[in-house]
């Protein structure tokens, strides 16, 4: 004996000879209804998100163009060929960056180049000796920098040649 589903749907006669849903009609028309407005939704966002695409890449080809635009009638004026004191305001502008933008280049370079340097330790001074005193002066023997490196004219601390002043006793030395 096979197991089966029974349907009910259940009809109500009106006063105007009209017949009502059922329970089940209604809940399958609610259902159609939000599958629908399922659909709809899902249309709605993938058209919104193409135009919103294009329109992007319309933007970015905008964008390009104004630039290429901006940079020939800087050209142009730079070349004598384009009279505007709006365009030359414009271009002494730019050339300002420019420099301004080279300048900071060159630092950029300087401080990527700087080395950091051990400081050496210094080393410990001589238990004295009894000595008798001896009233020849001596000169302290002359130290050689290390490659890369400079001495500090004041306190012969050794730093680096990038160095503009002196870390151990801050005199100025470049």
């Amino acid at each position: 004996m096979g197991v089966g589903c029974v349907l009910l749907r259940e009809e109500v006669t009106l006063p105007h000879g009209g017949v009502a849903m059922g329970f089940l009609d209604q809940i399958s028309r609610q259902i159609s209804q939000g599958v629908d407005r399922a659909k709809f939704e899902a249309e709605k966002f993938q058209k919104t998100s193409r135009l919103q695409s294009e329109a992007q890449d319309l933007r970015q080809q905008i964008e390009q163009k104004l630039g290429e635009l901006g940079q020939r009638a800087y050209d142009l004026q730079r070349a004598g060929q384009i009279n505007s004191a709006t365009l030359a305001e414009l271009a002494n502008t730019v050339d300002k960056l420019r420099a301004t933008l080279l300048g900071k280049e060159e630092e950029l370079k300087q401080a990527q180049s700087e080395l950091f340097v051990e400081p050496t330790p210094p080393t410990p001074a001589p238990t004295p000796i009894q000595q008798v005193p001896i009233s020849v002066e001596q000169t302290p023997p002359s130290v050689q920098p290390a490659v890369g490196s400079k001495l500090c004219g004041n306190c012969q601390f050794q730093m680096p040649t990038t160095a503009m002043f002196c870390p151990s006793c801050g005199s100025r030395v470049g």
